[in-house]
């Protein structure tokens, strides 16, 4: 029914015969809405929930191998399972239990530690899991399983970045401004990887590994920031090999990412990779003048150059979001510049002014700055679509 109404808004079909299509065709009721499958599942669950309670009860007495050898069993029929409904054409259904199977993986990595009393970093049980994870969902294939590999890669990230045990969180504690550096320059490695993927069979995992580069390069970047006062800016001569091995590794994720973006002219293919390179060197002339132990002045000067680099990274990813139908670059982009344009009044404007004055004039320029967005939003999705139908 809504391809017929979609084809019709495309002028592909009239309505009359999309009228006759929907006669001659019936739409099948979902399979979730006949009777005996929601008594089935409601069964199902209630059985599942008996068994864990049995089992939850009588744990401590249950044999190890018998622990591993159930998990290693339920992992087992989930994977079968999906794999052949996704044959079956149930690709939905299929790829859910795929997911399933692959946190049952998790799960027993989980118990192989409890078992036999393994000691290690918090992040290695993740570090294993994608590794073991992300080989089965490119060899399979499964988009479900990439997108929980790569979200597997991420808690990795972020939990060695939290442990000052780990090689990366060692290193970002060498000096304060180490910590969003590392995030900008991992969120670039992130985004990179969303890029190479292309728009084939692996568009999805593409759009997830970009959302969560955006995200965390912006984050980075706004928190890098607000180091523009002398009293926030510590210049401790910290080296840290372990930043520039991430910063090498940004570099090589945009140069890859080159050869993989959207058919376009030479100098639009040429100039978004710039866009990227250029913030990755204000992270590297960061990470020397750290190293140098530059006065507080340099900093500052950094600091106004990431101020201009966020909005014109967020200008560019709109205008590049809207020329080659990324929709979520677009809304990335603006949000960005949003959250830019509200920190830069209240850092700037919030020791000058009254807390009421201060809530009452940020609330005012939230909302036409919103407003604002929100029209230009709307326009280069506008641009986006038209694009995409033509």
């Amino acid at each position: 029914g809504a391809e017929i109404r979609n084809w019709v808004g495309d002028n592909l079909i009239s309505a009359a015969q999309g009228e006759q299509i929907l006669a001659r065709y019936p739409a099948d009721a979902a399979w979730f809405s006949r009777p005996i499958v929601l008594f089935s599942l409601i069964g199902g669950a209630l059985i599942a929930g008996g068994i864990a309670l049995v089992v939850a009860h009588n744990w401590e007495g249950i044999h190890r191998w018998v622990k591993l050898g159930g998990v290693v069993v339920l992992m087992g029929i989930a994977h079968w399972s999906g794999l052949a409904l996704r044959d079956r054409d149930h690709p939905r259904l299929g790829e859910g239990l795929l997911v399933i199977g692959g946190s049952l993986l998790m799960i027993g990595i989980a118990l192989i530690g409890q078992i036999y009393n393994l000691s290690g970093h918090p992040s290695d049980p993740w570090l294993l899991w994608w590794v073991l994870l992300l080989p089965a969902a490119y060899a399979l294939p499964s988009m479900a399983l990439g997108g929980l590999g790569f979200l597997g890669v991420a808690l990795w990230f972020g939990l060695s970045l939290a442990d000052e045990t780990t090689l990366l969180g060692e290193a970002v504690r060498l000096n304060d401004l180490f910590f969003p550096m590392a995030m900008a320059a991992g969120g670039m490695v992130f985004f990179g990887l969303g890029i190479i993927h292309g728009d084939g069979e692996y568009r999805r995992v593409r759009q997830l590994l970009e959302q969560l580069g955006l995200l965390a390069l912006f984050g980075g970047l706004l928190t890098l920031s607000f180091s523009w006062r002398k009293g926030d800016v510590t210049h401790s001569g910290a080296v840290s090999f372990t930043l520039l091995a991430l910063l090498a590794l940004a570099l090589l994720a945009i140069a890859l990412a080159a050869y993989r973006l959207p058919q376009d002219s030479l100098a639009n293919r040429r100039g978004f990779p710039a866009v990227l390179l250029v913030l990755l060197l204000y992270l590297f002339a960061l990470k020397v003048a750290i190293g140098f132990g530059a006065p507080w002045q340099v900093f500052r000067n950094l600091a106004f150059l990431n101020w201009f680099l966020l909005f014109a990274a967020g200008l560019a990813i709109i205008l590049y979001g809207a020329r080659w139908d990324r929709r979520s670059w677009i809304n990335w982009g603006v949000v960005f510049i949003g959250v830019h344009a509200i920190a830069r009044y209240i850092d700037l404007f919030g020791s000058m002014l009254q807390t009421s004055v201060l809530f009452f004039s940020a609330g005012v320029f939230v909302l036409l700055l919103g407003w604002g967005l929100e029209r230009m939003r709307r326009r280069m999705m506008g641009q986006a679509i038209a694009r995409e139908r033509t």
